[in-house]
């Protein structure tokens, strides 16, 4: 009789741990999707969970465009709870199947993406902006701003025609790429599954006499358009 109700109780017990287990499992898998779908970057660059932060009328940094940014630290929070509950909630194997899902959280988004890109996706949403590899520079003659800015592009698709405008983002030491619209009169066109830096150049007038007589920046945002649509890249 002994016996008997020492092993009811182990096996009450086995499955009180399984069904614990079974329950961090699914939260944990829950909070790894809800991170892949809160980063999600297009057809806009802008994550989804920050234009859902924004829509709510939430700040999305501590200093309007600067300082600490609060969507980033929910999602990595997000993140490291999911692979938490999943590392708690694994009886064999744990450390590679957590590698294998930040292996996936980090590879699988820009894949899907590319992916979708060169299979299905038309027009300007075929295009990959490389943002790091695209800057501005100028040289003032007078009142007279002479630049240029190189524009690197990938494109999954097929041949396609657009214009490009820099985003009204602040840049302190050069306020005048601010108003950069004289981009947006100047079509481009990308030839089908190809990568190329495009030069665009230009000519501001300098409203601001202390406008400095040389100045460059890089790593900015832009809008890409045509004639039906348009993306925040």
């Amino acid at each position: 009789m002994v016996i008997s109700v020492w092993y009811n109780k182990e096996n009450k017990m086995e499955g009180i741990d399984s069904m614990f287990s079974r329950n961090r499992l699914i939260a944990a898998v829950s909070l790894i999707i809800l991170t892949l779908v809160l980063s999600w970057t297009y057809p806009d660059a802008i994550p989804l969970g920050e234009q859902w932060f924004t829509a709510a009328g939430l700040p999305t940094w501590s200093n309007g465009h600067s300082g600490i940014n609060y969507f980033s630290i929910l999602l990595l929070l997000i993140a490291f709870t999911g692979l938490f509950l999943l590392r708690s909630s694994l009886y064999k194997h744990p450390r590679k199947i957590v590698l294998a899902a930040i292996i996936a959280l980090l590879w699988l988004p820009a894949n899907l993406v590319i992916g979708y890109q060169t299979m299905f996706a038309k027009g300007i949403y075929a295009l990959e902006y490389d943002k790091q590899g695209s800057s501005c520079s100028y040289k003032r003659e007078e009142q007279w701003l002479n630049g240029s800015c190189t524009l690197t592009f990938i494109n999954h698709g097929q041949s396609v025609d657009f214009s490009v405008m820099i985003r009204k983002e602040p840049f302190p030491n050069n306020a005048f790429l601010e108003q950069l619209d004289v981009l947006g009169d100047q079509t481009l066109h990308m030839a089908t599954h190809h990568k190329s830096s495009i030069t665009v150049t230009f000519k501001k007038w300098a409203e601001d006499v202390e406008t400095p007589f040389s100045g460059s920046m890089s790593g900015f945002d832009i809008t890409v358009k045509n004639e039906a649509s348009q993306r925040r890249l």
